[in-house]
């Protein structure tokens, strides 16, 4: 089983960045930074995380097609696949509704959209000239005069169906939301396998990942507190109302996505239950958080993405459950 740590970009870089190194030594295999609009950027973020951490993957995430055009998206990530060669990935998801919106953007055609998007990616990185008259971009005749030392994998960050399947389908592996249960996990995760089925492709090949929300500490209750406003900020993105709904437990997420459109996290944190926080997120002892994360891994996943809450010393004290799974 494969931890990676996610950074969610709202801590200043020189913190996240000493973070990334006690993270890579604790054990985590991956970087991942989050494209969350109006914190740090992902792409940049990631090239300071591999020129100053031998050794790890680096996987900017989830980039959505909505807001960035594929010629300087690949030349980004070819650029950062030279200085990791081997070490890099690309997520790329719709992005949230709520943060499009402010941006001027909203989600329409997410599918053809995003095979759109991945088409251009891989074709440019071959280095020939790409004609692409796409629903929202063209290229007509645009050369990538460098190209990545090794092929970049590209996941996608389904949350709904059919962009599961597409997953299965196009890409080279799935990174599902946090806030979901391992019990979602797995049917998420037979949908993708389906949609590989389908375009006769091999499931097994796919690189299969999860963000979790995460706080370890040695007081069950201040990890529960803690991961309750993590939790919530998850919770404003409307798509995943599936994974809610299967849980059957009754989230009041208009009401979550209202306060976080006023930035009130603690008014959102507090539309979050303990019922929910034990659904959708990991809180708890060191030991607690380790048999969860089994649970997940169980449900089918090679990768766990950890999104840890609460403050410095929170964290730190979390990076013991990677030491602890990989020991």
């Amino acid at each position: 089983m494969q931890i990676g740590v996610s950074f969610d970009g709202f801590a200043p870089y020189d913190e996240a960045l000493t973070f990334a190194r006690e993270a890579a030594t604790a054990g985590a295999s991956s970087l991942w930074m989050a494209d969350h609009l109006g914190y740090r950027e992902p792409i940049v973020s990631c090239l300071g995380f591999t020129s100053a951490i031998p050794g790890v993957r680096v996987i900017p995430t989830a980039v959505s097609p909505y807001l960035r055009h594929p010629m300087p998206t690949a030349m980004q990530m070819a650029t950062l696949a030279e200085a990791a060669p081997g070490r890099v990935a690309l997520a790329l998801g719709t992005g949230n509704p709520l943060f499009l919106g402010e941006s001027g953007e909203s989600i329409d055609k997410p599918i053809g959209v995003t095979r759109d998007f991945v088409n251009a990616l891989r074709a440019l990185w071959t280095g020939e000239p790409v004609h692409q008259e796409a629903q929202r971009f063209r290229l007509r005749g645009a050369r990538m005069m460098f190209t990545p030392p090794q092929p970049i994998p590209l996941y996608l960050s389904p949350m709904k169906p059919q962009m599961l399947a597409l997953a299965g389908k196009i890409a080279d592996g799935v990174v599902l939301s946090a806030g979901i249960s391992a019990g979602f996990v797995r049917e998420s995760l037979a949908i993708t396998r389906s949609g590989a089925e389908e375009a006769g492709r091999s499931y097994e090949a796919l690189h299969t990942a999860s963000y979790i929300s995460f706080v370890a500490a040695a007081d069950r209750g201040r990890a529960i507190e803690q991961v309750r406003m993590k939790l919530a900020f998850i919770l404003r993105n409307r798509f995943i109302d599936d994974a809610i709904a299967h849980s059957g437990i009754k989230v009041d997420q208009a009401g979550v996505i209202e306060a976080m459109g006023r930035r009130d996290y603690a008014a959102a944190a507090r539309l979050v239950s303990d019922e929910a926080v034990d659904a959708f997120a990991v809180a708890g002892t060191i030991q607690e958080c380790c048999d969860k994360l089994i649970a997940y891994r169980d449900a089918g996943l090679k990768e766990l993405v950890l999104l840890l809450a609460g403050d410095l010393s929170d964290q730190r004290y979390g990076l013991s459950v990677i030491r602890e799974l990989g020991s």
